[in-house]
């Protein structure tokens, strides 16, 4: 089940299940916010192609790691959606661009053992991580706003072997998947995750970006999501 968050022309983001039909991907409308249960069908229909995806979701709170197990914090004004931009801070000297995972929490998490953790998720998603190459605080070269791409929608159920290619480069996610789910039940342990919330693990792959272009990763079954890369003017210039 794919469910997307999306604008139509002028109207208001709302959510709705992607669906093939007819050799083509539709939107199915939904009356209400899955993260409250309320995903009943409103009898609305369109064309993907007619329809800015957005962000999947909005989270309120953003846990990483990388490959070296190593967390951060990312804040809400970090997440971009598909085809966004993804910025390059003007006090460093490019990004590094990880490709990975996100999974989004359905329900409160608090203290919640490994073994339970897959009840509470609601769906997994692809991810583009920057970080900024620079001499400051870490908390500054991951936490900055526009740094992370999340999309093109969230995705209830994938095979873990299912690949990631980013470049020429493959792996599959079964590590990521792995990594997401003992992080979530250890963060509950002293931070009660609410819907909504993303927990992310970024692969080793990196591509490094100095001025203006494009990234984009590939996940079988979750699908694929670009991000344009632009750096900043600096103010003082």
């Amino acid at each position: 089940m794919k469910i997307a968050r999306f604008v139509r022309g002028d109207n208001l983001p709302q959510y709705g299940f992607v669906q093939d039909e007819e050799g083509k991907k539709i939107v199915a409308e939904i009356a209400g916010n899955p993260f409250t249960g309320d995903i009943n069908l409103s009898g609305g229909r369109c064309d993907l192609a007619d329809v800015r995806l957005l962000a999947p979701n909005f989270p309120l709170k953003i846990f990483c790691c990388d490959a070296f197990e190593d967390f951060y914090l990312k804040p809400a004004t970090a997440a971009v959606g598909p085809d966004d931009i993804l910025s390059i801070p003007s006090w460093s000297s490019g990004v590094e661009i990880h490709p990975g995972v996100g999974i989004i929490v359905a329900t409160t998490i608090k203290d919640c053992p490994v073994q339970e953790v897959e009840k509470h998720i609601l769906g997994m998603t692809c991810i583009l991580d920057a970080s900024a190459i620079s001499g400051r605080e870490k908390i500054c070269n991951t936490a900055f706003d526009d740094s992370l791409s999340i999309g093109p929608w969230l995705e209830s159920k994938i095979d873990p072997a299912s690949r990631l290619v980013f470049g020429e480069e493959e792996e599959d996610i079964r590590d990521l998947l792995r990594c997401i789910i003992k992080n979530i039940a250890f963060i509950s342990t002293f931070s009660t995750l609410l819907p909504g919330d993303m927990v992310v693990a970024r692969s080793p792959l990196f591509m490094k970006m100095t001025a203006d272009g494009e990234v984009k990763v590939r996940i079988e079954g979750l699908g694929y999501l670009r991000a344009h890369v632009r750096k900043e003017e600096d103010e003082k210039a």
